[in-house]
């Protein structure tokens, strides 16, 4: 099994991403983009992208603060999509290892960034961050339920939209950045 890095408009990406249960909007910022193969055979994606500004406690998990806030949030990276189309035990698990462990190199390659740990936002029926707990990410609470809109663009004002409450997963990366925190 390996994971090839593509452009977020590679045809057999866009195909699984529009299968995904979030709708695809695109993403913003920095990102990373993989298609997984298994015996030459795509068999999903995952990708990876800026953190979202700010979450109460994702914030409180990685000690960010209004002093910190511009330096720290670069080095987190948002598991914004993971979809896989094969069902085989453990093989979730197995890919989100190795994702971490290349987007994170990639991701330092690419932004200059030194990661220090990963988020994910769960949603809907059925899902419980089974794959995340799994992978020994830690729960570290729920979204409110509401998030900013910028319906003209970020510089023309914003809006609070409804949604549905997030179950908020993080990772950080083993040892090497704890005392950083």
């Amino acid at each position: 099994m390996d994971l090839y890095q593509v452009k977020r408009s590679n045809e057999d990406y866009q195909l699984i991403r529009n299968r995904h249960y979030v709708s695809n909007h695109g993403c913003i910022g920095r990102q990373l983009h993989y298609n997984i193969i298994e015996d030459s055979k795509i068999i999903g994606i995952i990708s990876g992208a800026s953190a979202i500004w700010s979450s109460k406690f994702r914030d409180e998990f990685f000690k960010i603060n209004t002093e910190n806030r511009k330096e720290r949030i670069n080095k987190i990276i948002d598991n914004v999509v993971f979809r896989l189309e094969l069902n085989e035990k453990n093989l979730g698990s197995r890919i989100l290892s190795m994702w971490r462990r290349m987007v994170k190199e990639d991701w330092e390659k690419k932004y200059n960034d030194n990661v220090i740990g990963f988020e994910t936002f769960i949603f809907g029926n059925n899902r419980y961050g089974s794959l995340y707990k799994a992978d020994n990410w830690e729960f570290v609470g729920m979204t409110r339920g509401n998030t900013k809109h910028h319906a003209h663009g970020i510089y023309n004002g914003t809006e609070r939209v409804k949604t549905e409450a997030k179950m908020i997963f993080c990772k950080l990366i083993k040892n090497k950045y704890r005392k950083y925190l």
